[in-house]
């Protein structure tokens, strides 16, 4: 009898970041990936946004097993919230297991993680079905691709990766070979990565840093500074080579830096030897330029501490930038770091320093683009194609990459679908269904501080009227029994209106307070309804304000109940 198999994302199509793939082979669930996605301006003060968390809770039972091809965020990051209604083994490199600890520990999660520590070309019996863990050459160290052999095939999920022969790093060693043995059996359905779908060629070499950096590293006059994202590994490891082969001597800028590089040494992914690192209280009896100074961080994180340094607000008051320094910001920003990133590259030369920073342009992301999508594709041969992570364009783009390989994947075999949507190989079945009737709930999870999924819609509103409209409060005190106002009403406005032209906006807003507090007074002999107050007044000031001023604030109102 054949294998009954379900797949579906729970995150990750039409997006970027939340990728999670959920394979199900009969009655057993396996989870590729479990990450998060960051929030954009239309989901001011969120931390960040997961997976819906409800069929997982549901069928936790049935999971067997999670894999986490590498331990970037949008990977990650949701895994300590499905893993504490879930508890499965999660298979991960050593790396990934030291990531997801702390990644669980900023989540303000305690939880005993059931780690199999895997090589990252291996193999596993889970659950009673034969996976096939392969190698491949990402961003991140030791990272993998899956694939899951069932009775039709193998199913086999890519994760995100590059074609790359010429890597010196063993790290980041695409093992084609392993590959090609996948490739001897048949493959049932291939999901690989989409990000970098629309762009042509290969990703390799256009995604090293060396050729642009490496001058400043034989030739510096002055103390050397380098800022990179902490998860960017294999651009981490250019950077920490760069300073062995020049013979630099090393300096953590922070804790963070030390607790990363010291736990990649710990592992055995690099070897710093003892007299290439300087304790930070020696860093005066070197001659500067032997010095590198190496400043890690994530995201906003990493461009905050640069800009605390510009300003000399970071810790060590010894350390800070001069004309003789040259700053390396080896850290080229995702959409949503633009503006922050210009104003930190901003400061930096406000320093004198000599600055040097890498534009998108000037070192790629590396995602398959259409080379590598064709590579994967033309080993394995796919009875059928998904493509995964990314926008649609960037899915579609995937797709036709597919349709045009002339090895028979055509409309009928090549899927660009939404969250959700399920993918069923039915027992005796040759052919998946595509049953709305099947889909998955796969609406995001918003993370609020220890919230989680507690902000609703109108909440999102509320922020976004609050950052580009004002506020409008007004209080007064009444007694119920006598049916009236007691105190004058107190209407605060920030945000909006100049002082010199608040006197006739206060004056018709607390007029409209006044005349719908005691209309419902009057009426209150089957009661005071207080939410039915609130929103006829906050609707009155709403449309007076927007009249007058064309605003559009937030509106508080407040009653306070009295003997």
């Amino acid at each position: 009898m054949l294998d009954s198999i379900k797949v579906f994302a729970l995150g990750g199509l039409d997006e970027l970041g939340k990728n999670m793939i959920v394979v199900e082979v009969n009655d057993d669930i396996f989870i590729l990936d479990c990450g998060l996605k960051f929030p954009n301006k239309t989901t001011p003060g969120i931390d960040f946004l997961i997976p819906n968390l409800d069929y997982i809770k549901n069928n936790a039972h049935r999971v067997k097993a999670y894999f986490i091809s590498h331990p970037h965020d949008e990977q990650i990051g949701a895994l300590p919230f499905f893993y504490e209604y879930a508890p499965a083994p999660v298979y991960v490199t050593n790396y990934g297991k030291t990531v997801i600890t702390r990644r669980t520990i900023f989540a303000n999660k305690r939880l005993n993680y059931n780690f199999i520590v895997v090589k990252p070309t291996s193999r596993h019996l889970v659950a009673g079905h034969e996976v096939q863990l392969f190698q491949t050459c990402h961003n991140a160290y030791d990272s993998f691709g899956v694939a899951i052999l069932t009775n039709r095939g193998y199913v086999v999920y890519s994760s995100e990766f590059i074609v790359d022969y010429d890597t010196k790093y063993k790290s980041f060693l695409f093992d084609l070979p392993a590959l090609s043995k996948i490739a001897e059996k048949e493959t049932l359905l291939l999901m690989c990565e989409s990000l970098g779908a629309t762009y042509e060629g290969y990703c390799s070499p256009s995604h090293c840093f060396t050729n642009h950096i490496k001058q400043y590293f034989n030739n510096n006059q002055g103390r050397l500074f380098v800022g990179a994202f902490w998860q960017n590994s294999f651009n981490l490891n250019e950077i920490l080579q760069l300073c062995l082969e020049n013979n630099k001597k090393i300096v953590y800028f922070d804790m963070l830096t030390k607790y990363i590089i010291e736990n990649l040494q710990a592992d055995g992914i690099i070897n710093i030897p003892k007299d290439n690192l300087i304790n930070y209280e020696d860093v005066l009896r070197y001659r500067s330029q032997d010095e590198v100074f190496i400043i890690l961080g994530h995201g906003e994180n990493l461009f905050e501490k640069i800009q605390q340094l510009c300003h000399k607000e970071n810790e060590d008051k010894r350390i800070f930038l001069n004309e003789t320094d040259t700053f390396l910001l080896c850290a080229p920003p995702s959409d949503n770091l633009e503006d922050l990133f210009t104003k930190t590259v901003d400061e930096l030369f406000k320093t004198h320093a000599n600055v040097v920073y890498l534009k998108r342009k000037d070192a790629a992301s590396m995602h398959a683009r259409s080379n590598d999508l064709k590579m994967m594709l033309s080993l394995l041969k796919p009875k059928y194609y998904l493509p995964v992570r990314g926008s649609y364009v960037q899915l579609l783009a995937n797709a036709k990459i597919a349709l045009g390989m002339g090895i028979g994947l055509n409309h009928t075999n090549v899927f660009v679908l939404d969250n959700g949507s399920v993918v069923n190989f039915k027992k005796d079945e040759i052919r998946p269904t595509l049953d709305n009737k099947e889909n998955i709930e796969a609406s995001e999870v918003i993370i609020d501080g220890i919230g989680v999924g507690d902000v609703s819609e109108e909440v999102l509103q509320e922020r976004n009227k609050l950052s580009y409209g004002g506020v409008v409060v007004i209080a007064s005190s009444i007694s119920l029994s006598e049916k009236k106002i007691i105190t004058k009403p107190d209407c605060q406005m920030r945000g909006f209106v100049f002082v010199k032209d608040a006197e006739p906006i206060l004056k018709s807003v607390t007029n409209i307070y006044i005349e719908e507090v005691n209309n419902a007074l009057k009426n209150s002999d089957k009661g005071f309804n207080r939410k039915q107050v609130y929103e006829v007044i906050k609707d009155r000031v709403s449309k007076a304000i927007r009249h007058h001023l064309r605003r559009d604030p937030v509106v508080v109102p407040i009653i306070i109940e009295t003997e």
